[in-house]
């Protein structure tokens, strides 16, 4: 009798930490639809900035809520598209404002076939989407047709039990006010509240990160192991094995999710979506004190004769890019580039990105920490 004594092992699994002002900015536009709609989310800024939203807001709400299933696939398509997550606001609208029609057409299709996805998975099946379904092909190639992309479009908005759906129909068929709609939307939500919120919340964010760098650099048996070690919450969902199979797990901090948790494959990527502030308890359990260990990754970026020449170059000139320190300390580009990840990696470095080019300045805050730690022990 033949017996399989070999058992397939998970992938071992990169983990890292990114701050986005922009999948915040798109993951409350999915909560504030929520409220809108059910008012069932209990954040009080979401309650409050909801209620205060103005009619046009609302209105372009309306429309996009539907294909782009209450603005996740806006998130999702951003994430897919953008490999740089970590934009500035003008950056953010600018990509936004610059899609083209092709591309915005893209964008449709996507939110078409996500839609029906879901549709066919999740919900019970509705009489006029099964007629409607039967006269369409879901094939992404075919969708570019605007006959057979106008019915799925069609049994997109009866899925969604839209009222005026001859009204809506049409819109789509403009990408092009499609597209100014997406990026009023956007700023609409920008201007009507959320810049203030992440003025106030993006430090606390970036904080979580530079405080809690120690546990990216941890192993984990699994992938939802790490996960709940990292954000305090075990995801919830029938897709664990695929969970377990991502080989780079990306932890975004995000703004008012409470204690809900988002996840977002793309290919073998893992994005993890939460609010830090879950595992206040731990901390607590240490009373309030951190331990030499939480600064391994400082200490491991230190520990190279190079990139301390690197980190005392840049501290004199404030802010560098790689060709600058390539050609002040004659090294090879990829050596630079290999260190500078390494220095970014362990929180000693802050990268600023202007078009295509990221300057690198000392993180000073991450120093003062470690400075104010040592301190207390040549005290004590």
């Amino acid at each position: 009798m033949e017996r399989n004594l070999f058992t397939a092992a998970f992938p071992e699994t990169k983990l890292n930490t990114e701050h986005s002002l922009g999948i915040n900015l798109m993951t409350n536009i999915q909560l504030a639809d929520y409220f809108i709609n059910s008012s069932t989310y209990p954040s009080e800024w979401i309650k409050r900035f909801s209620n205060e939203l103005h009619p046009t807001v609302i209105a372009d709400l309306k429309l996009l809520r539907t294909v782009f299933a209450h603005g996740v696939i806006l998130r999702d398509f951003y994430i897919c598209k953008q490999p740089n997550v970590n934009q500035n606001w003008e950056q953010f609208i600018g990509w936004w404002k610059g899609l083209s029609k092709e591309e915005v057409l893209e964008l449709i299709i996507y939110g078409i076939r996500e839609t029906m996805d879901y549709y066919f998975k999740y919900l019970s099946p509705m009489p006029t989407v099964e007629r409607t379904m039967e006269r369409v092909s879901l094939d992404e190639e075919k969708l570019r047709d605007s006959l057979n992309r106008r019915q799925a479009l069609r049994a997109v908005l009866q899925s969604w039990s839209v009222d005026d759906i001859k009204e809506t129909l049409p819109l789509y068929e403009d990408t092009g006010l499609i597209k100014n709609r997406m990026v009023r939307l956007l700023e609409g939500f920008w201007q009507s509240g959320f810049k203030d919120l992440w003025t106030r919340e993006s430090e606390r964010l970036s904080d979580w990160q530079s405080e809690n760098k120690e546990l990216v650099f941890k192993s984990y048996p699994t992938n939802v192991e790490a996960i709940f070690e990292v954000t305090g919450l075990y995801p919830d969902t029938n897709e664990l094995d695929k969970v377990n199979r991502a080989k780079e797990l990306l932890f975004i901090p995000v703004t008012n999710l409470g204690r809900l948790i988002v996840l977002y494959h793309s290919n073998e990527q893992l994005y993890v979506m939460f609010e830090p502030g879950i595992r206040n308890s731990k901390k607590e359990s240490w009373v309030g004190k951190e331990k030499l260990s939480e600064f391994y990754s400082l200490f491991e970026g230190l520990g190279d004769k190079t990139r301390l020449q690197m980190i005392e170059l840049i501290d004199e000139n404030k802010e560098m890019f790689a060709q600058q320190i390539v050609q002040k300390l004659g090294m090879k580009q990829s050596t630079v580039s290999r260190h500078l990840n390494q220095l970014h990696q362990s929180g000693i470095v802050n990268i600023r990105q202007e078009g295509t080019t990221k300057y690198f300045s000392i993180n000073k805050k991450e120093f003062r920490r470690v400075s104010k730690f040592l301190d207390t022990i040549l005290k004590s």
